[in-house]
């Protein structure tokens, strides 16, 4: 499914990692649970060394990629054979992988976002260009989402913590609106700005604030908002020489983390403070583009950097001031990104020699406890 900002980006045109892991042959295998330690490069805000682990693939299969990691550490992310079957996967605190079970007939199945009750929200359907939402709970039992009249296609991408998941859903026309479906089982729909006709939920924080993307068309006039927890869209705005913005991420301290847009389709990792000054993320030397992929509720940053040719792709972290500090990474590995950061500092992601020969890893930073 090409509908998330970050996978395939309706709203911009851009393509992420997270496509191109989707969309690229893969022809280098994964060796389950081997770990290293590296002591240069960490984060700017962790010391000493970080022991960076390969979380491996699901038998027979040959990419692997994490999305999430919950305060508990548990992990998700998705495990694609050599045929390009993309199938939902977990991972426990002690490395092991779980196949998340699908519905009879489902080929295709994404996890997007973890709660810290271990409740998992994605999508799953017979390919992947028409999935439709659903959630697993912590016993990995798999419920589709409630259905949204005259929108069969759906996906779930945000949940909190207190069961509320937030994600979209796309009709005939292509045309995308904003769910949110609460925790009694109703379903809400979040309108887009004044005016725009388009738009995605993406991000939801335990006070039930909600951010996305709001646009007048698909890919046009593209604006960050957020949604209060009585629906009302609000634009968080651009920063200077930008034409368009989107939200991904929102912290329980009402930080949110974004992506700006230039003309020339460039795109890097912006952050809105809770003040609402804007700041853009830097990108390393060498890369053109940036994107956020976690945000803790410490404030931590975590993301990743893309050369211009697509072909380097470098996991980042950021710190307050918005400067950028690679992540290390094994030896001979040039494409790589940090997807999820936890409230105790481990991240995940994804790292390999090219796009196509991802795998999962997980970065633990001395004390950080899980």
């Amino acid at each position: 499914m090409k509908t998330h900002p970050r996978q395939g980006r309706p709203a911009s045109g851009r393509v992420s990692p997270a496509t191109r892991r989707r969309a690229i042959g893969v022809v280098a295998a994964v060796v389950l649970g081997s770990t290293m330690t590296l002591a240069h490069s960490v984060p700017s805000w962790a010391t000493g060394a970080a022991t960076v682990t390969d979380l491996g693939v699901l038998p027979g299969d040959t990419v692997s990629a994490a999305e999430a990691i919950n305060n508990a550490g548990t992990v998700i992310g998705a495990s694609e054979s050599a045929s390009g079957v993309l199938r939902a996967v977990r991972w426990n605190r002690r490395g092991a992988i779980l196949e998340l079970p699908t519905f009879p007939g489902d080929m295709f199945s994404q996890p997007n976002a973890i709660n810290d009750a271990g409740s998992i929200v994605g999508e799953s359907g017979a390919v992947a260009t028409s999935p439709t939402a659903v959630r697993w709970d912590h016993d990995t039992a798999v419920t589709r989402l409630a259905a949204i009249p005259g929108f069969p296609v759906s996906a779930a991408f945000g949940i909190n913590n207190h069961g509320v998941i937030v994600g979209f859903a796309i009709n005939s026309a292509n045309q995308a609106v904003a769910v949110r479906w609460n925790s009694d089982g109703t379903v809400t729909l979040m309108a887009p700005l004044p005016g725009d006709a388009f738009s995605q939920a993406i991000g939801i924080n335990d006070d039930g604030t909600i951010v996305g993307v709001s646009a007048s068309g698909f890919g046009v006039d593209v604006h960050a908002v957020r949604w209060g927890r009585d629906g009302s869209p609000v634009n968080l705005g651009t920063l200077p020489g930008d034409i368009d913005s989107e939200a991904l991420r929102i912290n329980n301290r009402g930080t949110v983390m974004g992506i700006g847009v230039t003309t020339g389709n460039q795109f890097s990792a912006v952050r809105w403070n809770r003040d609402g000054a804007m700041i853009r993320l830097q990108t390393l030397p060498g890369y053109a583009n940036g994107e956020p992929g976690g945000l803790n509720n410490r404030g931590a940053t975590v993301g990743v950097v893309l050369s211009s040719d697509n072909q380097k792709a470098a996991a980042v972290s950021w710190n307050p001031a918005g400067s950028g500090t690679a992540i290390a990474v094994p030896a001979g590995d040039t494409f790589s990104g940090a997807e999820g950061i936890n409230d105790h500092g481990t991240i995940v992601g994804f790292a390999g020699p090219s796009a196509g020969t991802t795998h999962a890893v997980e970065w633990r930073m001395p004390g950080s406890g899980t």
